[in-house]
């Protein structure tokens, strides 16, 4: 199992500040990053494309606008975590844990999050088309101009 090293993310924490100098765009597109603990980290527009991400811990992250298209996210803890305009487009997140996370315009379309956790998470304008919520916990979830069409298991 792969890991990110500190100085990837140093790397990437600099690119966020605008020193493309020193600085670099986390990019783990395709790695296996299953296990990993990637929590409370700003990791914000990197991208894990087709990256497997199985039961990883990013509790409290800021992943706005990260590009997870394809990836294997399955009972990954999001709890708390900032995913507002990522790209989920299509992935596999069962039995993940969402609870209190913002989603707030992401893409969703196709997603699988069959089993998932989903009190108190915000979906507010996000993209949930032909997404499946079967069997998720919703209590509280928010879900204020999100896209529903062909939407599964919305619990009314």
């Amino acid at each position: 199992m792969a890991s990110i090293t500190n100085e990837k993310l140093l790397a990437h924490t600099q690119w966020l500040d605008g020193d493309t100098r020193m600085g670099r765009k986390l990019n783990e597109t395709g790695m296996n990053l299953a296990g990993s603990v990637l929590n409370d980290l700003n990791l914000a527009k990197a991208h894990f494309v087709g990256t497997t991400l199985t039961k990883a811990n990013l509790a409290g992250t800021n992943l706005s606008e990260a590009d997870f298209s394809g990836a294997n996210l399955d009972s990954v803890n999001f709890s708390g975590a900032n995913l507002s305009g990522a790209d989920l487009g299509g992935v596999s997140m069962r039995n993940a844990n969402l609870t209190g996370a913002n989603f707030r315009g992401a893409d969703l379309s196709g997603a699988n999050l069959e089993g998932s956790n989903l009190t108190n998470a915000d979906f507010t304008d996000a993209d949930l088309i032909a997404a499946n919520l079967n069997r998720t916990n919703q209590t509280s979830l928010i879900l204020s101009g999100a896209k529903l069409a062909d939407t599964q298991g919305i619990q009314a």
